[in-house]
């Protein structure tokens, strides 16, 4: 299909004239595959593919109930210690120097701990990276997961509301395509033709396909379509 409808866009692409051939795919501003840095099984699901979710807020738990303790325990220690230091430093004068910088490093080494503790805790919670959907969702409560490989990739999400078109063109109208030119495109080369404005030309070509790319941005059209169109560059 896609054979097709690129031989008859190339063969209406000849009476534009100067006017640039494309094809393009529809893609979310920001797209991508989460995965948990750490290994352990699946305690607990809050989304499900579809579901709208906030930057930072929880998309699934690891089982995590000693890695937790520890993370209490390192706080509870790192906070006695802090106290500990901070009474001997009032009467600093009375007490060995070195016995005060034994203090200090006590309370630093639990400090460390408790922060090092914290990292390993919050490496068993995922959270959304920024607002958008869930586009796909890879585990269920249970399973096991392992912080190499495929197996990780949790979620798939993408951002809300605007979509770009990634738009490829023959790299030899490089020079000729610029932004906020028009491109009047079709939706699988049939329908009606929308139309939209380049936003930006990327400043590389493929050095294996010799094929250039652009983007525009357009409302109210899902990703993964596919399509093609004219950049109309007015030469």
């Amino acid at each position: 299909m896609k054979k097709t409808l690129l031989t008859t866009l190339l063969m209406l692409n000849i009476s534009f004239g100067a006017n640039v051939f494309a094809t393009f795919e529809t893609k979310a501003q920001k797209s991508t595959k989460l995965a948990f840095s750490s290994s352990g099984i699946v305690k607990k699901i809050y989304v499900d593919v579809g579901s709208n979710v906030k930057q930072g807020q929880i998309l699934a738990s690891l089982q995590n109930d000693d890695l937790l303790a520890l993370a209490n325990t390192a706080r509870s220690q790192a906070k006695f210690a802090s106290l500990e230091y901070q009474r001997y430093s009032q009467v600093k004068e009375y007490i060995n120097k070195n016995q005060l910088d034994s203090y200090k490093l006590k309370k630093d080494n639990a400090i460390t701990q408790q922060r090092y503790s914290e990292s390993m805790l919050n490496k068993t919670v995922l959270r959304a990276p920024f607002s958008g959907v869930i586009t796909s969702k890879n585990i269920e409560e249970g399973d096991v997961v392992t912080s190499q490989g495929a197996t990780t990739n949790a979620f798939g999400m993408q951002s809300f509301g605007t979509m770009k078109l990634v738009i490829k063109f023959d790299a030899r109208y490089y020079g000729l395509v610029k932004a906020g030119q028009p491109f009047v495109f079709q939706i699988g080369g049939k329908g009606a033709k929308l139309k939209t404005t380049i936003s930006k030309v990327y400043p590389s070509v493929d050095e294996k396909t010799q094929m250039a790319v652009a983007e525009a941005k357009i409302d109210n059209l899902p990703s993964g379509l596919f399509g093609a169109g004219t950049i109309v560059t007015g030469s």
